[in-house]
C-alpha cells in the first residue's frame, strides 16, 4: 500500500514538474515572425513588420497589424505590436490558457513582462481583467492593472471555483 502511495505521489510531482518545464521551455524556443512585409536596420538593430503580423515562440502567440522589434547585441529584447486589436495567447505553467488583447502590446523578452495598453483585456479561465493598462508578468503569472494616477479604472470579473459533483 505504501509503495502505491509513493508511486502516485511521484507521478503527481513528475507531471507538475513537466508542466513547469513545458512553460519555461517557451523562452528557449526560437521566435518566428511572419508578416506581409519586413524591414531590418542593422545599425539601429530594429526591424519593422507590417500587415497580418504573427509572432510565435513555443506556446506564445502574438498577432497585430504592425510589429517593431528592438534587439541588443543581436538578441531580441523588446517587441511592440499594435493594431485595432492586437492579441496575445500563451499556456501558463499550470496549463491554463491566458488570452490578452489591446491596441498596443509591449513584450519585454528578457524580463518576461507583457504590457497591454489602450482597451486592454486579459483573460485566464473565466476571470477577466479590463483596464487601459495591464501588466502581466509571465514567470510569476502576476497581474498589475490600472495606473498610478488613478486615471484608468480597473474592471474585474472573478468566477468562483466550480466543484465537481
Amino acid at each position: 500500500m505504501l509503495n502505491k502511495i509513493i508511486i502516485i505521489l511521484f507521478s503527481i510531482l513528475l507531471s507538475f514538474s513537466f508542466q513547469i518545464y513545458a512553460y519555461k521551455d517557451d523562452k528557449s524556443k526560437p521566435i518566428f515572425l511572419e508578416s506581409d512585409s519586413a524591414k531590418w536596420d542593422e545599425d539601429s538593430q530594429k526591424s519593422t513588420y507590417r500587415g497580418n503580423v504573427v509572432v510565435t515562440q513555443g506556446s506564445m502567440l502574438l498577432t497585430g497589424d504592425l510589429l517593431i522589434v528592438t534587439s541588443k547585441n543581436n538578441e531580441i529584447n523588446k517587441m511592440v505590436i499594435t493594431g485595432k486589436k492586437s492579441t496575445y495567447k500563451q499556456k501558463t505553467r499550470s496549463g491554463k490558457i491566458v488570452n490578452g488583447e489591446a491596441m498596443k502590446i509591449q513584450y519585454f523578452v528578457e524580463k518576461s513582462i507583457i504590457v497591454f495598453l489602450n482597451k486592454a483585456v486579459l483573460t485566464r479561465s473565466n476571470n477577466i481583467v479590463k483596464s487601459n493598462k495591464i501588466i502581466y508578468i509571465t514567470d510569476s503569472e502576476n497581474i498589475i492593472a490600472g495606473d498610478k494616477g488613478g486615471k484608468s479604472r480597473v474592471k474585474m470579473t472573478l468566477e468562483p471555483n466550480k466543484k465537481d459533483e
